[in-house]
């Protein structure tokens, strides 16, 4: 598989060579109409083909090889007005230059373009509900990892380290999850646990969060029955430009006298730093570097990890560029799976103190893309994922080494104006070394197919479908297709309605259908028959335009499954995976957002309610909170920024627990302080975390972080 895909990126990169155009060009700026300042993350498309390109960190973007013609340019951003460039005369050999002021406005989200359909695409066009987390709620909300900032998004809510969209994963400890992790574009799962490794990336090296919720497998495959979370990280740029962020904190007293553990001052510091800039006349580079280290709000909760990444952007001709990525994290960190007794929860049992964890990471991925002309796109990527985990703890000693290597092609037709076909193949194979699943190899090869067709102008039809064969080494074979309708029926200016449904699954993860060994007191058992999970996920929507300055978006749901693979415990704390015959997640979900005061006051409110059953036993599934609420206020007044974040997740019921039914449980409840100082390219950010010091459990025995003061400086230069 290596061997065939550094031959076909050979191949391209000549193909892509000898295909030199030098056709017309279109060149500019897109600065804030207010400020005038670039903004950078900007989606130009020519209208009615597949070329489109992206602004980079000064505003600054650059399209070649286009037609001797009249164009129209669509230029959208999250938080600016739409705007579009119509009759832009090109002839053949000269470049187009344009200065372009986008006015600034909340309620203009809807025009934002996304990859839900692996391609651009206008928000509003999409019948799935769509989550976007801009470089602004990055730069707002300024956390270090990505599941702290995913937490604050509608419908999202984490259960330990595991992302659950309206509830698709409940709790599996880390063995498998039903969103899909990407990153620009890549999955990026390991072999063997199937879980997402949330500090590969850290939120500084990041542009843009897309969460695609409902099933996704049409076009993505397994692992996306319940949804799409897909990190587009930072581009390179053509101006030289650095940018270092430091942050450091400590954590307050814990609430009760009992729960301290130690006298020392807990603290945490953070420094990102990165650099992009160009390398000759066709060579982009942006690197990074981080360090992130912590002794913890609680016992063996200290970890350390160093991350590295680089992005390399070659711009082969005026149709072709090859994009090289890598992203590198190592590190160790403190283990603690239980308290050692709810009086004393910040502790662990004596017997676990010093248990830690050490771990690697490694991903590369090289995407090709070529516009063959104006109405035919093809992109080809290879990528390979390492992930290393060595446990070193009282009861147990184990290691595990997972490879992934994948390979996909997509082809994009633009038919017509009205017609974009979408098709392709991907495949991946695993091979994994480990002392908690054995040796093994997996692999699947799949293909898919979708067309987005505009009847009308205010109706748009999808249809896909996706075929994925999935073979283990054990003799397990299985073959699942993954159809796919969507409807969109833009009524008014102000009113958008959608109606998707869409059929998904997800293969067992080897941890789920190998694990055996015992962790602090948790003996696991394999079930190597474990048959692949489906569902059919159904939506109905619509987002409107309230008032001039308010903007909805609703929703209501219903996701029913078949065999959901779920860990079943006995009395003894004996766990296995098992297929539940039948469950069904159904609930409603309501977007708020609103500005004013020349849009220096904001406001996102976002509501969730979830109906989880299982079907067979009639009892609340796990791990599923069934009411989960997300609210944001912020202020700006010239160069200072106050903002005020708060989340809140219903307390899980006894039957909706699988191990401690009986501990005491209350309501997830945390608010988060923020004031910011910018000063032209520097900023001051001092945070309060957890302001009022609430105490509860996401998963049993296990606190979530204490009330904790953090100060963070960054510049640009």
């Amino acid at each position: 598989m290596r061997t065939i895909a550094v031959l076909f990126l050979l191949v391209a990169c000549f193909v892509a060579t000898s295909s030199a155009n030098t056709g017309s060009a279109i060149s500019g700026k897109i600065t804030d109409s207010e400020t005038g300042e670039g903004l950078p993350g900007v989606n130009i498309l020519l209208v009615g083909t597949v070329l489109g390109t992206t602004s980079d960190v000064n505003g600054e973007f650059r399209m070649g090889g286009l037609p001797t013609s009249r164009v129209d340019l669509r230029i959208t951003m999250m938080g600016y007005k739409q705007v579009v460039k119509k009759d832009i005369e090109l002839k053949a050999g000269e470049t187009v230059r344009l200065s372009i002021a986008m006015q600034s406005t909340v309620l203009e989200s809807p025009e934002i373009l996304i990859t839900a359909n692996k391609r651009r695409q206008n928000i509003q066009d999409s019948p799935n509900s769509i989550g976007v987390l801009t470089a602004r709620d990055l730069a707002a909300k300024n956390q270090v990892y990505l599941d702290d900032l995913l937490g604050y998004a509608s419908g999202v809510n984490f259960v330990g380290s595991q992302i659950n969209i309206r509830g698709s994963s409940g709790y599996n400890y880390g063995a498998g999850s039903r969103v899909l992790y990407l990153i620009d574009g890549v999955p990026v799962m390991p072999g063997d646990s199937g879980d997402i490794k949330w500090d590969l990336v850290p939120a500084s090296q990041v542009e843009q969060i897309e969460i695609i919720k409902g099933a996704g497998s049409a076009l993505y495959g397994s692992n996306a029955m319940g949804g799409v979370v897909n990190i587009i990280t930072k581009k390179a740029t053509a101006r030289p430009a650095t940018q270092i962020r430091y942050s450091a904190g400590f954590y307050d007293k814990p609430a009760y006298e009992e729960w301290r553990w130690t006298d020392r001052l807990l603290h945490f510091d953070n420094l990102d730093l990165d650099h992009t800039r160009m390398i000759g006349s066709s060579l982009n580079l942006f690197a990074s570097f981080g360090r992130h280290q912590s002794t913890g709000y609680f016992q063996n909760g200290h970890y350390q990890r160093w991350n590295a990444a680089a992005k390399l952007f070659w711009r082969l001709t005026a149709t072709a560029n090859l994009t090289l990525s890598t992203q590198y994290e190592q590190g160790d960190r403190g283990a603690a799976l239980l308290w050692r007794s709810q009086r004393y929860a910040l502790q662990v049992p004596p017997q676990a103190i010093g248990d830690y964890v050490e771990s690697d990471k490694f991903n590369a991925t090289a995407i090709y893309k070529q516009a063959l002309n104006r109405k035919l796109g093809i992109k080809t990527r290879v990528s390979y994922f390492r992930n290393f985990w060595e446990n070193f703890f009282h009861d147990n000693q184990s290691h595990s080494t997972a490879h992934r290597f994948g390979f996909e092609f997509q082809a994009d037709h633009q038919i017509s104006e009205n017609n974009v076909l979408t098709f392709g193949s991907e495949e991946s194979w695993d091979h994994v070394i480990s002392q908690l699943v054995g040796t093994h190899d997996q692999t699947v090869l799949s293909v898919y197919a979708q067309n987005e067709r505009r009847l009308v102008d205010e109706l748009h039809l999808t249809v896909g479908v996706r075929f994925d064969h999935h073979t283990v080494d054990i003799g397990f074979a299985d073959g699942e297709w993954s159809p796919k309708f969507g409807l969109v029926w833009h009524t008014a200016p102000q009113l958008s309605l959608r109606l998707s449904t869409g059929r998904g699954f997800r293969a067992a993860s080897m941890s789920e259908r190998f694990s055996e060994g015992i962790y602090s007191g948790l003996r696991l058992v394999p079930n190597p028959e474990l048959k692949s999970e489906t569902a059919w996920s159904h939506e109905f929507g619509a987002n409107l335009r309230l008032a001039p300055h308010l903007f909805a978006d609703m929703a209501v749901f219903a996701n029913d499954y078949w065999d959901l693979i779920e860990p079943e415990p006995d009395t003894d704390q004996t766990i296995q995976f098992i297929n539940l015959t039948r469950a069904r997640i159904a609930g409603a979900e309501v977007t708020l957002k609103w500005n004013g005061w020349k849009n220096r006051l904001g406001a996102d409110l976002g509501y969730t309610f979830l109906y989880p059953r299982d079907l067979d036993r009639q009892t609340w599934l796990a791990y599923r909170s069934r009411r989960l609420l997300t609210a944001s206020a912020s202020l700006t007044l010239a160069a200072i920024e106050t903002g005020i974040d708060y989340r809140y997740a219903a307390k899980l019921d006894r039957e909706a627990v699988k191990l401690y039914p009986n501990d005491d449980r209350v309501d997830q409840q945390v608010v988060d302080l923020r004031l910011t100082l910018n000063l032209a390219a520097h900023q001051i950010t001092a945070q309060v975390k957890n302001l009022f010091n609430h105490n509860h459990t996401q998963v049993e025995r296990t606190l979530l972080p204490i009330r904790h003061f953090m100060l963070t400086v960054g510049t640009r230069f």
